[in-house]
């Protein structure tokens, strides 16, 4: 079984509640819903949240639009993941996606869910490896349920229980591979602030008479439209990750 986990929260520092913010009459993450939903592989989606107060709010519209809805620790994003898995048997395989890639594709999903298969790695990604392999606002990461038990046994430190996959990545146990989806996406297009959120909204209100619109749609916009760009200009990709880096402690 192949198993999609979303991270979703309505904490967030710099956009507080995005993942409900609405785009054509929907939310970010039921725009990111509809998009990933049609993947080939993907067997089941979950949304995993936490149990903090503020995000009642995602378990409801879960309930609402029938999605499957798992919530755990805040702060402790590796302990949530892995305790969400053992709501479901015989699962093998899991996808993270996160909330924030409202433009998401699953198309890409795909891609990356194939790599994964054909490369007999523990871990695939087609972003979160900086500099050759980011398509930010696209990311997927695909990985075993025995790597990621094994993380959760192990990991240590902020970062890796924060983010999820650093243990994964970089404790030198694990077999992993990197391939971008489409060579020219250079952009950085996940929701972290209201500049991210206006640019995404313009590419949705351009590319709303194509359905399931692809990455390649985004970048031929992009090549022909750089003002959304000047947007977001001021943006950084990962800015959370390396915000927890400089300050990473052992937590456990």
């Amino acid at each position: 079984m192949i198993l999609a986990l979303i991270q979703a929260r309505m904490g967030s520092t710099r956009l507080p509640g995005k993942v409900l913010k609405k785009i054509n009459h929907q939310s970010i993450l039921e725009n990111l819903m509809e998009r990933v939903q049609p993947s080939r592989f993907v067997d089941r989606f979950v949304i995993v949240t936490s149990t903090n107060p503020e995000d009642d709010a995602i378990e409801t519209l879960c309930k609402n639009r029938g999605y499957d809805c798992y919530r755990g620790s805040d702060w402790d994003v590796l302990d949530r993941f892995y305790k969400a898995t053992l709501n479901y048997n015989d699962v093998k395989t899991i996808v993270r996606l996160t909330s924030d890639c409202p433009l998401h594709s699953f198309k890409v999903v795909d891609f990356v869910i194939d790599e994964y298969q054909k490369s007999g790695k523990d871990y695939f990604s087609n972003s979160n490896n900086e500099p050759d392999y980011l398509e930010d606002g696209f990311d997927v990461e695909v990985f075993s349920l025995q790597s990621l038990k094994k993380a959760w046994e192990n990991a240590k430190l902020l970062s890796e229980r924060e983010h999820v996959t650093p243990y994964i990545k970089f404790s030198g146990l694990f077999m992993c591979g990197w391939k971008k989806s489409c060579s020219e996406y250079t952009y950085k297009m996940s929701v972290d602030s209201p500049q991210d959120f206006e640019a995404v909204q313009a590419i949705f209100e351009a590319l709303k008479n194509i359905p399931n619109f692809s990455i390649e749609d985004v970048v031929e916009l992009l090549k022909k439209h750089p003002e959304i760009l000047e947007k977001n200009k001021e943006s950084i990709a990962n800015s959370g990750f390396q915000k927890t880096i400089a300050n990473d402690k052992i937590v456990k």
